[in-house]
């Protein structure tokens, strides 16, 4: 079996605390229950959006940033396919921008359960890429809070983190 490394550790200084990491995952859980909610209503969803579908193998760089319109004309195969090739897309940057986290969060709170494999791996991918790049960080910015927020997120939230 081949050896996995352990998930980089970030600063003290910069790691979330375990009080902000409970609270952010009640407002996340909240978050994706409401989306759900929304999501299975008879509501019609504003017109005007682009149905998204990305295939796996496609390139998905968005440059504008994610709209409630545009996930929700996703279909859930959709969802979790864009969102694993955006965690794939990822693996080669240094940084992630503001457009990147917000991406990964929408994404992250419309993705359906259950979860398949691939797409589990995926977030452990995603967590993995931001601990790797909050360990280089040393000093707090606002990268920082986005990438705790999404180790929170994949970690906790998914079950990704180590035990």
């Amino acid at each position: 079996m081949p050896e996995i490394p352990d998930i980089p550790k970030c600063s003290p200084d910069l790691c979330a605390s375990k009080e902000w990491e409970d609270s952010f995952i009640t407002y996340f859980s909240e978050t994706r229950l409401a989306f759900l909610e929304l999501d299975s209503s008879d509501e019609p969803s504003v017109s005007g959006a682009v149905k998204n579908s990305c295939k796996p193998g496609i390139s998905f760089e968005p440059q504008i940033d994610p709209t409630l319109t545009m996930i929700r004309k996703m279909d859930a195969v959709s969802r979790a396919a864009t969102l694993r090739n955006y965690i794939d897309m990822i693996q080669s940057f240094d940084t992630l921008s503001r457009n990147d986290c917000l991406w990964l969060f929408a994404l992250c709170v419309a993705v359906e359960p259950p979860l398949d494999a691939e797409t589990c791996a995926s977030l452990r991918s995603m967590l993995r890429k931001c601990s790797t790049i909050l360990a280089a960080k040393s000093e707090m910015d606002d990268e920082v809070v986005m990438l705790n927020i999404l180790v929170a997120i994949s970690g906790l939230y998914f079950g990704q983190h180590e035990k």
